[in-house]
């Protein structure tokens, strides 16, 4: 799920001046910087990645944050850029500010309040059309290596999910080329300003707004960019463009296309057309007739040779008048605005999408008369497209007035919870950061910071401005239901004992055994289940059905933002490696630290994006732990096992070393997919106990993952010479490398001599015997008697027999 930006309306900065910028002196020292691509920031538009840097060459593009500290600034690469690309920055809804990506180092602001959380909207103003912008190295354009903090600064994490994504794509005026004065340059062009940009503010949709300056269906755009088929898919050349699933994609072309006939515009009109509803076989596609009606006739004609009914040809005709040009072609502000109005009335009339300002709000739970959870969740549904403001809190109140919790739109501690309980390794009470507020299209979601006291009557208060346009909320009240009597079989769910599974988890004593049925439903949570809490059984109503996420990850909570925490609030209990597992127990969607587990018929998924760093979906650091029926989803470190554990009939996806940990796991009769190239194991094995075994998987790929691309499994010798992983009977497809196997530290096999990287019987998909014999030198082909003590898992797990949970139904 990509992260939503939704604008900010900006005005037009006449004679605005440029922020002073300096590259050293006035620079903070030691600054928090983060990549681009951190979780916690919002990327519109097209951006490619190199590494973690963000590159776009598209006017329109944005992104947008929350941070603390008194200083907003951002690394550049300008190396090569001969025409800077220009910015608005607007810092807590201020007026926005020009700014030029001259310098490698700007700094936007550092005279903020330190004390509060601040949000900030960087938009792509223009980049130029004429200088290169299409092959690297880039002659204009922005590379974004880091958005940099004051020290010690935070970025919070207050994501939004639009309802609606739209794609344009189109020539000079879907750019905003000339949309400011009749001249061309950067200087009086606004991709902001462009009707693109003004549709989707008003359906509060996720906005991608590809326009390139004299591009065509046949013409060739300025820049190096090629023709519309040629740049479709691409964020540059070498960087193509992720799957965006655009609800709608709106086609503006033909202008620039004068000079070809109608012989050889209709056909590649056509292809176009083919090529869009091939990448987005769901999404509406409106073909708009050019303003200037170039090629209008052929465009209707391409629309219905494609008989399609989601393809839908629209008449501008008479939609802009002769005082909405900056010359003769381009739409100055007026016009943008002008067509822009009348492509949202087409569009909604089309899809039935909802504009304008929130509107009414319908609130959940509402009413003492009805009970619900103590852990309850608070939300707001709006009418119409939601945007957060930058100030503003929710306040939970007991029925006397006192204030119970208080979540501040600017108050970082409102974004800090304990979990569970959790204790670090110096039993001091573990605080994480979390996702206090999240917005999913029209209703905003507000997570308290513990659960409510039961049998209660609570009302909250909304302050005026915590979402844009709403006039805040006195009235809303609510009873929370009475606990349950006996901890020994808890129910989750809607109606049920609790609303989240770590609340009913808390609920049990310490010691106790007890039995949680989950219903089904996505439960976006944190879990913890603490090492006092042995015996748990957690089922759910099929994998299909329960699904526990969150997007937890290293940059969140992990290493990246332990470093600096005192020991004694950061370091983990119950760490196998000590130096290496400090941190890394805090980033999972769910960690359990209780021996004699056991899950079945749930999905665990981390939510963090791809490549959105190290992010567990499940963390088993007990003994004696059973999963079931359950899928895995991440990408990389998907699933960690430090413990004795035992995994059947499951599925696990992921990319870099998504099954991991230290030894002790057996895994039978499942699938392993691998999403990209990487690696299916990495076992760290600290004596030369069992690593992990794998017996009868199979294991499959993404589409369109490459032939000889992803190992079995990997281990650093310098540190874990003892490391043992095997496949017994096991299928494989061809995207599995032919060597099987990956050592380092060093790459020497002469120094591997107590490495057990062991196989036998591996076969292809369709049961064919593998060839095995480029597999890495010192790894080995098991016998038949080997192989068969390998298959029993009392005998791995030297006496422990695993007790599978019955499928409930």
């Amino acid at each position: 799920m990509r992260n939503r930006l939704i604008s900010l309306c900006l005005v037009v900065l006449v004679g605005a001046g440029l922020l002073s910028v300096s590259a050293g002196p006035a620079a903070a020292a030691n600054p928090a910087t983060y990549g681009p691509f951190d979780p916690r920031i919002e990327l519109a538009g097209h951006w490619g990645r190199d590494d973690d840097t963000a590159i776009t060459v598209n006017s329109g593009s944005s992104v947008r944050l929350r941070f603390t500290g008194s200083q907003l600034g951002a690394l550049f690469d300008t190396s090569s850029i001969t025409v800077p690309a220009q910015l608005y920055v607007a810092i807590d809804g201020q007026a926005p500010v020009l700014q030029k990506v001259d310098a490698d180092h700007k700094v936007f602001a550092d005279d903020l309040d330190p004390n509060v959380a601040h949000t900030a909207e960087i938009l792509v103003k223009d980049v130029d059309e004429y200088e290169n912008r299409w092959n690297v190295p880039l002659q204009t354009g922005i590379v974004l290596k880091k958005i940099e903090l004051a020290p010690g600064a935070k970025l919070i994490p207050l994501p939004t999910t639009a309802e609606h994504r739209i794609e344009f794509y189109g020539d000079s005026i879907t750019q905003g080329v000339m949309a400011l004065c009749p001249e061309l340059g950067s200087d009086c062009a606004d991709g902001t300003k462009a009707y693109p940009h003004l549709v989707g503010e008003a359906f509060g949709a996720e906005t991608n707004q590809v326009g390139f300056g004299k591009q065509g269906i046949l013409q060739p755009g300025h820049g190096n960019v090629g023709t519309a088929a040629e740049s479709f898919g691409w964020n540059l050349a070498g960087f193509p463009a992720t799957g965006f699933d655009p609800g709608a994609v709106v086609v503006n072309f033909g202008t620039n296309d004068a000079a070809y006939d109608s012989a050889e515009f209709t056909p590649a009109y056509v292809a176009y057309l083919q090529k869009i509803r091939a990448a987005d076989p769901k999404a509406l596609i409106v073909a708009l007739r050019p303003f200037n009606g170039t090629h209008a006739d052929d465009i209707k004609a391409a629309v219905a040779a494609m008989k399609d009914g989601r393809i839908v040809y629209v008449d501008t005709t008479g939609w802009l008048g002769a005082g909405d040009f900056n010359g003769s072609t381009h739409p100055n502000v007026q016009g943008h605005q002008v067509a822009a109005t009348k492509l949202t009335a087409v569009l909604k009339g089309l899809t039935g999408w909802a504009t304008g300002a929130a509107g009414a709000v319908k609130v959940s739970p509402q009413g003492p008369e009805d009970a619900t959870c103590s852990d309850t969740a608070l939300s707001m549904s709006f009418q119409g497209p939601v945007r957060l403001g930058v100030s503003g809190k929710v306040q939970i109140h007991k029925a006397n007035g006192e204030v119970v919790d208080t979540i501040s739109l600017t108050d970082l501690a409102s974004f800090q919870r304990t979990v569970g309980g959790a204790r670090t390794d110096f039993d001091q009470v573990h605080t994480w950061m979390y996702q206090a507020v999240v917005v999913d299209g029209r209703t905003v979601t507000v997570y308290p910071h513990q659960r409510l006291a039961p049998g209660q009557v609570y009302y909250v208060t909304v302050d005026p401005g915590f979402v844009v346009g709403n006039p805040g909320i006195s009235n809303w009240q609510f009873r929370t239901q009475q606990d349950p009597k006996d901890d020994s079989h808890l129910t989750v769910g809607r109606g049920e004992d609790f609303c989240t599974v770590q609340a009913a988890i808390d609920f049990v004593g310490e010691g106790h055994k007890a039995t949680v049925d989950v219903a089904p439903g996505l439960y976006r949570e944190l879990v913890w289940v603490p090492p006092t809490k042995p015996g748990l059984t957690i089922r759910g109503a099929g994998a299909g059905k329960t699904v526990i996420g969150y997007p937890n990850n290293n940059l969140l909570n992990g290493d990246s933002a332990m470093g600096s925490v005192p020991q004694e609030q950061s370091y983990c209990q119950r760490r196998v490696i000590p130096q290496s597992d400090r941190f890394n127990c805090w980033r999972a969607a769910m960690a359990v630290f209780a021996d004699d587990f056991t899950m079945s018929d749930v999905t665990v998924q981390n939510l963090t994006p791809y490549r959105g760093s190290q992010a567990e979906a499940l963390f088993g650091n007990g003994e004696r732990i059973v999963l079931a029926r359950v899928r895995v989803l991440g990408y990389q470190d998907s699933l960690r096992l430090q413990g004795k554990a035992f995994v059947t009939n499951s599925y696990i996806e992921g990319d870099v070393d998504f099954v991991w940990g230290t030894g002790g796991v057996f895994m039978q009769d499942s699938e392993l997919k691998a999403l990209h190239e990487g690696y299916y194991n990495q076992v760290r094995n600290i004596d030369d106990g069992p690593g992990n075994i794998f017996v009868r998987v199979r294991l499959t790929r993404a589409p369109g993952l490459a032939d000889d691309s992803v190992y079995l499994a990997r281990a650093e010798l310098s540190r874990f010479p003892t490391s043992q992983a095997v496949f017994i009977d096991s299928a494989m497809d061809s995207h599995v490398k032919k060597t099987g196997w990956q050592i380092t530290s060093p790459n020497d096999c002469a120094a591997a001599g107590q490495i057990r990287f062991w196989e036998y019987h591996s076969t292809d998909l369709s049961g064919r015997p593998l060839d095995t014999t480029a597999r890495l030198a010192c790894s080995r082909q098991l016998s038949d008697e080997e192989a068969a003590q390998l298959r029993d898992p009392s005998f791995v797990f030297a006496g422990w027999h695993p007790v599978v949970p019955r499928l409930e139904r």
